[in-house]
């Protein structure tokens, strides 16, 4: 469902409850692996909008562990992001990363 949103189109009807619980599912998933490995000093690093959640999930049990983010993807538009109902969710698993990379400068500027 994020597919679209974050190559700047609005799709009716794309957000579906059951895919967002899926989404944090895999999301959690993957911060459990990520837990379960992990050894003082990794850096840990989400890439693309797959894995937003990462952060959140994964410092919740790492509090000092630093993370980074990077979007392959295009970053979409305020006008669009805010069309997304779990936005607050997206963004906080984004900021709760400690660095934050974008594929290109222009995505970065929205």
């Amino acid at each position: 469902f994020l597919w679209p949103v974050f190559h700047n189109v609005i799709k009716a009807g794309a957000y579906s409850h059951s895919a967002w619980r899926a989404y944090c599912s895999v999301n959690r998933l993957f911060a459990d692996k990520v837990v379960e490995v992990y050894e003082t000093g990794d850096m840990i690093w989400a890439h693309d909008y797959h894995l937003l959640l990462l952060p959140s999930y994964t410092l919740r049990h790492l509090r000092t562990a630093t993370v980074g983010l990077f979007l392959h993807t295009p970053f979409p538009s305020s006008e669009i992001f805010r069309t997304i109902c779990v936005r607050d969710e997206l963004l906080r698993g984004m900021i709760n990363a400690d660095v934050v990379g974008f594929h290109l400068f222009e995505y970065a500027r929205h």
